[in-house]
């Protein structure tokens, strides 16, 4: 695709625009041309917005290229900073919007060599790895942010190998030492097998055992809660420290702006929530940074074996790894009718566990804060419903607030 650079406008504006769907689709067709193709469908896959920052939408498209059919990832992205070199960037009434096919992410210049199965079987001889072919998953995709493909290898030794995570290269080094220093502290975090830093690829040991939100669905044993305050704990005395301030991870503040566009009859009530969930103070120690269920891999027995996705690991506030625990346990059981009740009855426990360490007050104004980050994650992933998501999730963190009433944290 040849570049063009129209002028932007995102100049007055606090938060990104959000393009209408017949701009979307407009400019996912003007791409798509210039490439040598014609867009034949596409359909909303998910949105990802970063507050006062940028907004990313991914299609699933159908193209037709010399002839042939292709399922293929496109995405459309507005962003309040300039684009990286080599974006290809169009104009919607006057905005600035970058489109990308997946792998193509110009945020992210290792994407492409990380679900190549011929660069990573490089990267396989060169860490002394089993020869074999290698079988590739990607796991997860976040437009600009991140990508985490799975590495398997077939053969007379077979398995999973390692992950590969895909960051914006300054990320990607900031991000290993990171696995460094919660490694020396003896967290059980994924091994570092490697780091890419030109291209922002992290290879890291693939871990077994299920997460705790899988360990929920099975029935199968979980941590007692005094575990989960004894890791965090750990975090706390680690001397971790990052590039980023997890604080501002959990700032539901930064969330006002989209859930007034989604819910713009309860904006001011949004905003009085934020502020009230932002109203924390506490001692500055190591934290994971993004602490739920997904993250905590188990033994047979429920011991914690592992702690996934340390990359906003650094010095914050205990107590929003603790709230944001407990949000998404309940939010778990409320995802699946058939635990709910286990769910919610392992959260009161740890919510009772951690609230001796931290103060139930201080707790529920944490809880509150992540019920508003996942009241935006109900958005981004589209699913039937997600309206209501986003209403309850709301109502989640006013209830706990209202349980706080003004006194301070």
């Amino acid at each position: 695709m040849s570049e063009q650079t129209p002028p932007r406008s995102t100049a007055g504006h606090r938060e990104p625009v959000v393009l209408s769907p017949p701009q979307e689709r407009s400019l996912l067709s003007t791409a798509t041309r210039a490439a040598g193709g014609r867009l034949i469908s596409a359909r909303l896959r998910s949105v990802h917005h970063r507050p006062q920052r940028s907004r990313s939408v991914v299609h699933e498209a159908t193209l037709e290229v010399e002839g042939q059919r292709r399922e293929v990832l496109l995405v459309t992205h507005v962003d309040m900073r300039s684009f990286p070199d080599g974006a290809f960037v169009l104009a919607a009434d006057g905005v600035a919007v970058a489109v990308w096919r997946f792998p193509f992410d110009p945020y992210l210049p290792g994407l492409p060599s990380a679900i190549s199965p011929e660069r990573v079987r490089e990267l396989l001889d060169q860490l002394g790895a089993a020869p074999g072919p290698v079988t590739l998953r990607t796991r997860a995709y976040r437009p600009t942010r991140r990508a985490v493909v799975e590495v398997r290898l077939d053969g007379p030794v077979s398995g999973r190998l390692l992950y590969c995570k895909v960051l914006p290269p300054p990320r990607a080094r900031s991000v290993a030492r990171r696995h460094r220093q919660l490694a020396a502290a003896g967290l059980p975090v994924p091994r570092l097998i490697g780091v890419a830093e030109e291209q922002g690829i992290v290879a890291l040991e693939a871990l077994g055992g299920p997460t705790i939100a899988e360990a929920l669905r099975a029935r199968a044993p979980v941590p007692e809660p005094d575990a989960l305050v004894a890791l965090s704990q750990r975090f706390a005395g680690s001397g971790v420290r990052g590039s980023r301030d997890p604080r501002a991870f959990a700032d539901p503040v930064r969330h006002v702006g989209l859930l007034a566009d989604l819910l713009p009859a309860r904006a001011a009530e949004i905003a009085v929530l934020a502020a009230e969930a932002a109203d924390l103070s506490a001692p500055l120690v190591g934290v994971h940074g993004d602490l739920h269920p997904g993250q905590l891999l188990l033994g047979p027995d429920g011991a914690i074996t592992g702690v996934l996705d340390v990359d906003g690991s650094g010095r914050g506030y205990l107590v929003h790894d603790a709230g944001n625990l407990i949000a998404h346990l309940e939010a778990t059981g409320d995802l699946d009718g058939s635990i709910t009740t286990a769910a919610h009855a392992y959260a009161g426990g740890v919510q009772a566990a951690y609230a001796e360490v931290v103060g139930a007050d201080p707790l529920a104004r944490a809880t509150a804060a992540s019920w508003i980050g996942l009241a935006t994650s109900a958005h981004r992933a589209q699913e039937p419903g997600w309206r209501q998501q986003v209403e309850d999730r709301i109502d989640r963190a006013a209830q706990l607030l209202g349980q706080v009433g003004t006194r301070g944290g």
